[in-house]
């Protein structure tokens, strides 16, 4: 996996953070300027993301109906779906995409805190590798204090509280806040300080999509 990302992680992230360090000197603050403009440049997908989400779950009631009027003839259901999905223009794949789009950068971003340049990078003499000197000494380890792990299940929470209408939905994933909690406790800081920046960001754009679209219906 690593010598597929290895363009990713030599020739963009560990150039920019070093020229992000060169401006700030703090590799903890170059890793969210490097978030915010990996954000910025998936926003088109995002948009597209949150857009086919909103037409899957006006279509959800129709889609409901159709499933039990066929529910003896899967097939025909099945076909009466996606005859309303094409009159609609909706797909309701086109949601996972900016996801899968986006998890290439999450594990190069991840092999990039492991990799033995950006080590050798934080553990210069002189350098200061983390964001708050008393908190993130070292952004290759753990966070010592399980604040960045319980701030993503916070805003996994929150994000799915802003997505998920489905009450059945809603109790299938209520555990996913816990588990992104515990999946991350163990996982290099600067991972964190990238997934935390990315899920603020989101939570951001979701809240303003919706209201953007609550404001047009009015």
């Amino acid at each position: 996996m690593t010598n597929i990302l290895a363009p990713l992680i030599n020739h963009i992230f560990i150039p920019f953070l070093v020229f992000a360090y060169g401006i700030i000197p703090n590799y903890g603050i170059g890793i969210i300027f490097l978030t915010v403009l990996v954000k910025l440049a998936f926003y088109p997908l995002t948009k597209k993301q949150f857009q086919s989400m909103q037409v899957n779950q006006k279509l959800q009631p129709k889609v409901k109906a159709i499933q039990e009027k066929h529910k003896d003839e899967p097939q025909k259901a099945q076909q009466e779906i996606l005859k309303l999905w094409k009159e609609n223009n909706a797909n309701p794949f086109i949601g996972c995409l900016p996801m899968l789009v986006q998890i290439p950068f999450f594990f190069a971003i991840f092999a990039t805190m492991r990799s033995e340049t950006f080590l050798n990078m934080i553990t210069t003499p002189g350098v200061n590798p983390g964001f708050l000197p008393f908190w993130l000494t070292n952004l290759g380890h753990p966070d010592p204090f399980f604040i960045l792990p319980i701030l993503i299940g916070i805003l996994t929470w929150w994000s799915q509280k802003m997505f998920i209408t489905d009450p059945k939905q809603a109790s299938l994933f209520m555990f996913m806040p816990v588990l992104m909690t515990f999946i991350c406790l163990r996982m290099p800081t600067g991972v964190l300080l990238y997934w935390v920046t990315s899920q603020f960001i989101q939570s951001i754009q979701q809240y303003l999509m919706t209201r953007s679209t609550v404001e047009e219906k009015e």
